[in-house]
């Protein structure tokens, strides 16, 4: 497979992949391109709406009957479920039924207590892993080296 970037303007790049069949690398290359920029529909506490970049949100989480997305600028009333946040970008990992992590925004993974994970985000915000999901991070930070 042959991967070429050319610059044609400021703003504008062309990317030619030539390889003999499709396969999986290429479709998650593509996938990753297209979600590089997503954004999501979210209101703010006087109940207008506006947009937030995906990459921008530290986490999901639900408190009672809403849920919300916490960025380093506040956090907001968001309309779509849990399961579906998770699936949407690669970056998205749920540790626990009312919250999923954007991996890209954390801080640090501490380990300190037996039995229990805190996630650090960027702007010193915490997060508990839930007991069930413990499995699931420590398989993410082995699979990174972490």
């Amino acid at each position: 497979m042959k991967i070429k970037v050319d610059k044609l303007e400021e703003n504008k790049i062309l990317i030619t992949v030539e390889t003999e069949k499709q396969n999986s690398n290429i479709d998650k290359l593509i996938q990753y391109i297209e979600s590089f920029e997503k954004e999501k529909v979210v209101e703010t506490k006087e109940n207008e709406r506006m947009t937030v970049k995906i990459k921008g949100i530290l986490y999901f989480y639900s408190d009672k009957k809403y849920n919300y997305c916490k960025t380093n600028k506040g956090e907001y009333k968001i309309k779509s479920k849990l399961y579906e946040l998770e699936k949407m970008d690669v970056d998205f990992l749920r540790i626990s039924k009312s919250c999923v992590i954007n991996l890209q925004k954390v801080k640090h993974f501490d380990l300190g207590e037996t039995g229990r994970i805190i996630v650090k985000f960027e702007d010193d915000s915490e997060q508990i892993v839930a007991r069930r999901k413990i499995k699931d991070v420590m398989d993410y930070l082995e699979e990174r080296g972490l």
